[in-house]
């Protein structure tokens, strides 16, 4: 355990080196979700319904979706959970880590420090984002069923929740001739708030609360692309 009895790393060199890592590979990243992704960010003013420290919640579909939902709350740099097994491979776990990737121990001990990490990150007023469905299905279409990890910490600790959901729509211009895969929207969604008391009931509450809404807001934007492409056809 390090002496701050957290997951993070302190040392001045990592902070230098994840600073020049975001500086070159965001712009990077950008014009990739932006040009072959088609990634178009809505909502954004929802940002302004959240202070300082808040959980972002997003439906896993994409090896780098972790990005686009960088560049979708920008300035702000959050933090992420990610699978232990991301840290085993060799050349991408120093890349994880300069992401500010935060494992998903395997052992109770790891997990204790997991949730000091959480906790004391979200006290400090950052941005933590984790994947309630737990792992990555590529370009799924659908919600799939929470854990209640996220919930569990957002009660615990009095934060919002930020929603945020990747939908898909067809792609546009002359990129569709050799664009196989759709392209994304991501939308975020306004915040909710758990209720003040610490109870499993009032994380399942929050937890079904986040996953409906969810799932309306992908429901409503298939109908809404459905629409659009049947004009497309009419026309």
């Amino acid at each position: 355990m390090n002496k701050k009895g957290d997951l993070l790393h302190h040392s001045i060199i990592y902070k230098i080196l994840s600073s020049l890592l975001y500086l070159i590979a965001y712009p990077i990243l950008f014009l990739l979700t932006k040009i072959w992704m088609g990634l178009k960010i809505e909502g954004g003013e929802n940002l302004n319904k959240v202070g300082d420290e808040y959980i972002t919640v997003a439906n896993h579909i994409n090896m780098i979706d972790c990005a686009m939902i960088t560049l979708s709350i920008f300035p702000r740099i959050p933090y992420f959970l990610t699978l232990q097994s991301n840290l085993e491979i060799p050349f991408i776990k120093y890349l994880v880590m300069l992401f500010r990737g935060i494992p998903i121990p395997r052992n109770v001990a790891g997990k204790e420090k997991m949730v000091n990490t959480i906790d004391g990150l979200l006290k400090r007023g950052e941005v933590v984002g984790i994947y309630p469905e737990g792992h990555l299905i590529p370009y799924y279409d659908g919600i799939r069923e929470f854990k209640n990890g996220a919930f569990n910490f957002a009660v615990k600790n009095q934060v919002p929740i930020l929603p945020i959901v990747f939908t898909y729509r067809e792609p546009e211009g002359i990129i569709k001739k050799f664009k196989k895969r759709p392209f994304i929207t991501l939308t975020i969604l306004e915040p909710e708030y758990p209720k003040s008391e610490m109870s499993k009931q009032n994380v399942e509450e929050l937890k079904n609360r986040v996953q409906r809404k969810m799932r309306l807001e992908r429901k409503m934007k298939k109908i809404y692309n459905e629409n659009e492409e049947m004009q497309e056809e009419k026309a």
